[in-house]
């Protein structure tokens, strides 16, 4: 078996669909894809770092990390608390609602997947009547948009 990608950490879609990604600076993402990188190494949704551990791993400026944080507070990707010694406690959230996700943070989420034909499937009043070049053809279940393809 061949493995595309050895070893990677995750980042929710919902930040390139929404265009949230556009709108991150540079020393944002730098903060965002530290933290995501050290959830998945640490395993778990909430961690404890130090402003020079993070500044070690991106190269970014102590100004450039303070205003990243409360950015991405702001838009609702982390929530943070800050500790003695400049040691900040993040909490991973979920980008759709801004909340830090259910459960414990050390127990790893099982995401199921989508159902890709419910998602993509029209109400048959929205679809438009255009006659198929073979009436009698049956198409197969979930094979484009019904009466259109």
């Amino acid at each position: 078996m061949t493995v595309m990608i050895e070893s990677f950490f995750g980042v929710h879609p919902y930040l390139f669909r929404s265009g949230l990604w556009r709108k991150l600076k540079p020393g944002e993402r730098d903060l965002y894809l530290c933290l995501m990188e050290e959830s998945e190494r640490r395993c778990t949704r909430e961690l404890t770092t130090t402003d020079a551990e993070v500044r070690r791993l991106v190269g970014a400026a102590s100004r450039t990390l303070c205003n990243a944080r409360k950015k991405l507070q702001e838009y609702g990707l982390i929530r943070y608390k800050a500790g003695e010694g400049n040691r900040y406690t993040y909490t991973i959230c979920n980008p759709k609602t801004g909340l830090p996700y259910p459960g414990d943070p050390r127990i790893p989420m099982v995401v199921p997947k989508r159902d890709r034909l419910k998602q993509t499937e029209l109400p048959r009043s929205s679809v438009s009547s255009t006659p198929s070049r073979e009436p009698n053809q049956e198409r197969p279940e979930g094979y484009g948009l019904p009466g259109v393809f």
